[in-house]
C-alpha cells in the first residue's frame, strides 16, 4: 500500500507535468504583447495579453483584472496557463490580464474595495467601473482579429472587479462571471463575518496585499510574515491589543489597517464599499460561482446572485454553488473532496467543463444554446447536485448526479 507521502508526491508530480504541457502549448500557439492602456483621467493600466498565432478568424477578449500582479513580465514570459480552464485556450480566446489601478506596474493610487461613484463630477472622475470600460474600449479598437465580444472573470478580489465591470458596462462585455467576489467587507466577507473582525485573516492578506506601490514593481519584494510558532492563538494573545500589530508589525506600513481599526462598526466608509446597491440594470449575462465551505466570500456570491436577481429582470443570471473552499472549483482539483469528506463526484470537473465553458462558449462565440439552469446547488449529506429552473428554493430540484 502506498503511503500517503508518496501518493500527494506523485499528485503533485502530475500537476506540474500538466502545467508544464499547457505552458508549452499557450507558447507554441499563442503571442504575448504588452500594453499600457491610458484611461480617462490619463493613467496607464498595464495589460498583457495573449493573442491566438492563428489570425484566420476572430476570437472572443476574455478580461481578468488583479490587484496581485499579471505577472511574469516581459514578452517572452508566459504563465502557467490561461483562463479559467484548459479548455478555453485550446479552443482559441483572446485572454488579457490587467494590473488594476495602482497595483504592480498600473500607475495611479490604489484603493481598496473602491467605491462606485453613480454621480461622476466631471468627465476624468474614474472608479473601478469606468477603469474597466475604458480598458474594454481599448482593447476591442486595437486589438486584431477579436469578434467585438468581451467576457470577464475572477475569483474572490478579482470577483470584485468583476462584478464593477458589469455596472454600466461596456457594450462589447456581454458575459461575466464573478466567482467568489467580494461584495461587503464589514457585513460578511473576508475580515469580518457579520460584523466581527477575523484578525489571523486579516493581519496575514495586509502583511503582503495592504502595502502601497509608490512606483511600479514587477515583484513585491516581501517574505511571507514568520509567526515563529504554528500556535496561532498564542501568537496574538502575546502580541496583546490590535494596535501592537499596527507600530510594531506592520510598522505604519498598511494604511488599510488604520481604516479597519477607526471604523469599527458598520459605517460610511464601509456602506460605501458595498457592491450590492450598484449591481442593478445589468446587461450582461451573468454566472456568479461560490462554494458552501469558503470561510471567505460565501456571503459575496450568494449576495451578488441576488442583487442582480432583483435588480436586473430579464438579465440572463445564474447561481452555481458547489462543496468547494475558497476557490476550490478552478482549475486545482477535481472537487471530489474536502479533506477526509467525500462527494464521490469530480464536482470541480464537471463544473468547468459542463457549466463554465458552455457558458462563455454560448455568449462569446455563439455556440449553441447549452440551456443552463437558473441555478447549479450541490446538496451537502446527500452528495447531490441539483439544477434549479427559478431562484432555489421556489422550485423542485431536478437532479443532476
Amino acid at each position: 500500500m502506498r503511503s500517503i507521502a508518496s501518493v500527494l508526491f506523485l499528485a503533485a508530480s502530475l500537476f506540474a507535468q500538466e502545467r508544464k504541457t499547457e505552458k508549452e502549448f499557450n507558447q507554441a500557439n499563442y503571442t504575448k504583447y504588452e500594453y499600457e492602456i491610458a484611461v480617462r483621467d490619463g493613467k496607464k493600466l498595464f495589460t498583457a495579453v495573449y493573442a491566438p498565432k492563428d489570425s484566420s478568424q476572430k476570437y472572443p477578449i476574455l478580461l481578468l483584472r488583479t490587484p496581485y500582479s499579471v505577472g511574469p513580465y516581459g514578452v517572452d514570459q508566459y504563465p502557467d496557463y490561461l483562463g479559467p480552464a484548459e479548455a478555453f485556450a485550446k479552443d482559441g480566446y483572446i485572454f488579457a490580464f490587467q494590473d488594476v489601478r495602482g497595483r504592480y506596474m498600473s500607475e495611479g493610487e490604489y484603493v481598496h474595495v473602491r467605491p462606485h461613484k453613480p454621480v461622476k463630477n466631471g468627465s476624468q472622475e474614474i472608479d473601478e467601473s469606468t477603469d474597466t470600460w475604458d480598458t474594454i474600449d481599448w482593447l476591442v479598437k486595437h486589438l486584431p482579429s477579436n469578434n467585438g465580444k468581451v467576457g470577464m472573470w475572477g475569483i474572490s478580489y478579482p470577483g470584485f472587479y468583476t462584478s464593477m465591470g458589469m455596472i454600466n458596462a461596456h457594450p462589447a462585455l456581454v458575459a461575466a462571471s464573478p466567482q467568489a467576489p467580494v461584495a461587503d467587507w464589514f457585513i460578511g466577507d473576508d475580515f469580518h463575518h457579520n460584523g466581527a473582525f477575523y484578525l489571523a485573516h486579516a493581519f496575514r492578506f495586509f502583511w503582503t496585499n495592504g502595502r502601497i506601490f509608490t512606483e511600479p514593481v514587477r515583484k513585491l519584494q516581501l517574505q511571507p510574515f514568520d509567526y515563529k510558532t504554528p500556535d496561532g492563538y498564542d501568537f496574538y494573545l502575546r502580541m496583546g491589543t490590535v494596535a501592537n500589530i499596527e507600530e510594531k508589525l506592520l510598522e505604519g506600513k498598511v494604511p488599510f489597517w488604520r481604516d479597519m481599526m477607526k471604523h469599527g462598526t458598520y459605517d460610511e466608509f464601509w456602506k460605501a464599499r458595498d457592491v450590492r446597491p450598484h449591481l442593478k440594470n445589468i446587461r450582461p449575462a451573468v454566472m456568479t460561482v461560490g462554494g458552501w465551505f469558503d470561510a471567505e466570500d460565501l456571503f459575496g456570491a450568494l449576495e451578488t446572485y441576488q442583487s442582480v436577481e432583483k435588480s436586473s429582470p430579464g438579465v440572463f443570471n445564474m447561481l452555481v454553488m458547489g462543496p468547494w473552499h475558497h476557490g476550490g472549483w478552478g482549475r486545482i482539483g477535481n472537487g471530489d473532496d474536502l479533506g477526509n469528506v467525500q462527494f464521490y463526484a469530480k464536482t470541480s470537473e464537471f463544473y468547468r467543463e459542463k457549466i463554465l465553458f458552455p457558458f462563455f462558449q454560448h455568449f462569446l462565440k455563439g455556440k449553441p444554446d447549452p440551456k443552463l439552469p437558473e441555478a447549479y446547488v450541490f446538496e451537502t449529506g446527500t452528495n447531490q447536485l441539483n439544477a434549479h429552473a427559478a431562484p432555489p428554493p421556489k422550485d423542485p430540484a431536478q437532479p443532476v448526479y
